[in-house]
């Protein structure tokens, strides 16, 4: 929950920005120097003020970034849609060099070979020797983070320049999955208020603390990076004379 509540923000940008790097063949949202792509002082992530972002030199020159499929997690487990979509996968590589794929009629009996009479079935309990699940709920703040930036990347993957894009309208329709799902649950907070403990001022810096603590937040300090002699003169004017 901690590290949730403090990343919270910068993670759902993250989640985004990659969905982003893709369609838009390699945008970047770091910079080259942030080896860890951590946007941690003394970098930051790019910004929409500084749009267009460089594009990332391996889609350039080295490999074709843009996706060859989307596929939809939830989708591939229904009865309905699961052999659909690994047809998408199977499709993805099919005709690659040194790669056999079986043919396409036989994929919805792999598929309920493997996912409905599989002898060892999925392990959707993953709540054994942790935290019970309903530990983790969002808020209903959170939720509507996430309501409003997936009304964004859908808004954004409906556009005209992408309608005749098969990997758009996938994505936008997995996106509209997850603005259901995360409606309901919006619906049924509301519908059924938790205790709202009173706002806490200083639970922000407890949570900076905290991270700190257990060595986060703190990737490019001073005295580590002095310490990478073929980095630190790349970067040594980043830094303050006095700061460590």
């Amino acid at each position: 929950i901690k590290w949730r509540d403090l990343k919270f923000e910068k993670e759902i940008e993250l989640w985004a920005w990659h969905i982003d790097y893709y369609m838009e063949q390699g945008s970047k949202y770091w910079t080259d120097l942030d080896f860890d792509r951590v946007g941690e002082k003394p970098f930051h992530f790019l910004t929409d003020e500084e749009k267009p972002w460089p594009k990332d030199i391996h889609c350039i020159n080295d490999i074709d970034c843009f996706p060859k499929a989307v596929i939809s997690y939830e989708k591939l487990r229904r009865h309905n849609s699961g052999a659909d979509e690994l047809r998408k996968i199977a499709n993805a590589v099919r005709y690659q060099k040194e790669m056999t794929v079986i043919s396409d009629e036989a994929i919805g009996c792999v598929w309920f070979e493997t996912f409905i009479h599989a002898a060892a079935p999925n392990n959707d309990n993953r709540d054994v020797g942790g935290d019970a699940a309903e530990s983790f709920k969002f808020t209903n703040t959170q939720l509507q983070a996430i309501a409003n930036k997936l009304e964004f990347m859908k808004e954004k993957y409906s556009a005209a320049e992408w309608a005749n894009v098969t990997v758009a309208q996938d994505l936008v329709s997995a996106i509209e999955a997850y603005i259901s799902d995360v409606g309901e649950e919006r619906a049924y907070m509301l519908a059924n208020p938790s205790p709202t403990p009173p706002p806490n001022p200083d639970y922000h810096q407890s949570l900076v603390d905290w991270y700190a603590g257990v060595g986060g937040g703190n990737r490019y300090e001073k005295d580590k990076v002095r310490a990478m002699r073929g980095y630190w003169p790349l970067v040594k004017q980043l830094y303050n004379e006095t700061e460590r």
